[in-house]
């Protein structure tokens, strides 16, 4: 893939693991074409699919749209506790 790649929001993350998650998946790089993205992100978004359903699952449709990874976690119990 030439040039940089755009950032996955997470109601994308969800559709990739949703899709990797059916009886015959796409491929990897596949998933990776139609979202113009690289095949490793994909693979990362699929290795971190729990953390990315526990974080999302109260959030609304627009949020997810707009929103695009976790922060650097300052508080990481505090966090832990509100997330997870």
């Amino acid at each position: 893939m030439s040039g940089k790649a755009k950032r996955l929001n997470k109601s994308q993350r969800l559709e990739v693991i949703s899709n990797l998650s059916q009886r015959d998946p796409p491929s990897k790089q596949n998933i990776a074409q139609q979202y113009k993205d690289s095949e490793p992100t994909i693979r990362k978004v699929w290795a971190k699919r729990e953390v990315t359903h526990k974080r999302s699952a109260l959030m609304s449709e627009e949020t997810k749209k707009r929103k695009f990874g976790a922060s650097v976690r300052r508080f990481k119990d505090m966090e832990d506790k509100l997330y997870l």
